[in-house]
């Protein structure tokens, strides 16, 4: 029988520590490159989410200006309609106040009387 300095399997159970090394390695580059691809996604949502919200703002200020040309074209038809009221056939009390919003909407319109 031949006499070893170093138990039998030694050289086995340095291997076998050594693959297990590699692959702790293995594995920690896996989850950091999985950590890494979790965290681009969340910054591709997150700008993905800022875009929706730019939209979102940008349409809803077009709905508020479609609002106000559609209210001012409703109160520019209403002064038109008074304009061309005839007030000869209404009560004192009416005429004076359709006169007066005549003038009214002249003043606005530029014309001083």
């Amino acid at each position: 029988m031949i006499y070893q300095d170093r138990p039998i399997g030694q050289k086995a159970a340095k291997e076998r520590f050594k693959r297990k090394q590699e692959k702790d390695k293995v594995r920690e580059v896996t989850v950091t490159n999985l950590l890494q691809q979790f965290r681009d996604t969340l910054v591709e949502i997150e700008d993905q989410k800022k875009q929706d919200r730019k939209i979102m703002l940008e349409q809803q200020v077009m709905m508020i200006q479609q609002s106000q040309e559609k209210q001012e074209l409703d109160r520019i038809e209403k002064e038109e309609q008074i304009m061309k009221m005839d007030i000869s056939n209404l009560d004192p009390i009416s005429a004076a106040y359709f006169q007066n919003r005549k003038l009214e909407i002249m003043q606005k319109r530029g014309f001083n009387f």
